[in-house]
């Protein structure tokens, strides 16, 4: 993956400093829109090509998920289908 399609986040999720990262990347996700993705609210739709618009948008916030830890995190992400279900596993 090139660094230039990849955000550059100041703060990496450890497993020890969630509530740093959290505002961090709350803030971030935010700004871009996206925030639906991680609460709830933006629900995936029933229309397929509304539905495959939603995917998209859903992998990208999953990439910058990945992308703001630590590596040794991301593979515990791996049977996570939404960029929800990986914020709820980092919450914990």
């Amino acid at each position: 993956m090139s660094t230039s399609n990849m955000e550059n986040f100041g703060v990496r999720f450890t497993g020890k400093n969630y509530s740093t990262w959290e505002f961090q990347f709350r803030l971030f996700i935010m700004g871009k829109e996206l925030w639906g993705h991680i609460d709830g609210s933006d629900l995936a739709p029933t229309d397929p090509p509304k539905l495959a618009q939603w995917q998209v948008k859903d992998a990208r916030v999953m990439m910058w998920i990945m992308g703001s830890i630590d590596q040794s995190l991301v593979l515990n992400l791996k049977p996570y289908k939404t960029a929800k279900d990986m914020w709820e596993y980092l919450k914990k």
